[in-house]
């Protein structure tokens, strides 16, 4: 099942995916993770699959490799005491403040990966529409992400602030160059050590955990999130519904239905006697 036949002019080679150096048992024995070990399948499917398309195998061994059933990990979120703390570092009256100010934001409100924040360009903010275009996407496949005006606005004042110059990039620093991904990881850093934010990871991850949190809390549905984040596959977004259940669990305690009512109506509790079967 797990058997490749490789022709080339000179050579005919067999692959055992289960059994070769680096093939499943040898990387379970080294002890990598699972998490890592599906990330050598991802690349072994895509080298089996470019095998079988270029004639040089006779099958596609990779459509039977499955990736391991992933226990849901931790996923760090920031409370809303977080990000007050967060979003007062940045002194708005400086140009950098501002724009550093106006960056957390849209982390917040779109859910957006640093990369994307990143390689942002003008073009790509649709104020009318109430969108971003995020072109520089994980798997390279460009999507419109909603945000919504108090983002909006701000990232339109700070555009007014940037002025025209030779290049798109929205994001620059103070010699008008584009403001790169790993400067902006260093900044919001920065304001985690500042902000005393303990505890939790604090990065620009946490922001994207944050937002699909409270889109889940606030009564979002998982297709439409799919789509905002960017997720290929929707078991994807579905971890995080595993991984923010207690939250639901509490927020189905605030507005449940039937726990509202006894505070307006007088419940008749039967005793378990007077049960009859």
């Amino acid at each position: 099942m797990y058997f490749a036949s490789v022709m080339t002019e000179k050579i005919n080679i067999k692959i055992n995916v289960m059994e070769a150096p680096g093939g499943v048992p040898s990387m379970l024995e080294e002890g990598l993770s699972l998490r890592t070990v599906n990330c050598n399948l991802c690349i072994y499917k895509e080298f089996f699959k470019f095998l079988y398309e270029e004639g040089l195998a006779k099958a596609n061994i990779g459509m039977g490799l499955k990736p391991f059933k992933l226990e849901p990990s931790m996923a760090h979120t920031f409370t809303d005491k977080h990000l007050h703390r967060l979003l007062s570092q940045p002194d708005r009256a400086t140009f950098t403040g501002f724009r550093n100010y106006v960056m957390m934001l849209t982390l917040l409100d779109t859910g957006i990966r640093l990369k994307e924040l990143a390689g942002l360009q003008i073009t790509d903010f649709l104020p009318e529409e109430g969108v971003l275009r995020v072109q520089q996407a994980k798997g390279r496949k460009a999507r419109l992400v909603p945000i919504q005006r108090v983002a909006a606005d701000a990232l339109q004042r700070y555009l007014l602030e940037r002025g025209a110059l030779s290049h798109n990039y929205i994001w620059v620093t103070l010699e008008n160059e584009p403001f790169r991904a790993g400067g902006i990881r260093i900044m919001i850093s920065r304001y985690c050590d500042t902000a005393k934010i303990k505890g939790i990871q604090c990065s620009c991850h946490t922001f994207r955990h944050t937002f699909a949190k409270k889109y889940i809390l606030n009564g979002g549905d998982m297709f439409t999130l799919k789509s905002i984040l960017g997720h290929e596959r929707i078991e994807t977004t579905e971890m995080y519904v595993e991984l923010f259940a207690r939250d639901l669990n509490i927020q189905h305690e605030k507005f449940s239905p039937i726990e509202h009512l006894t505070d307006e109506l007088s419940f008749y509790h039967m005793e378990e006697s007077e049960v009859q079967v």
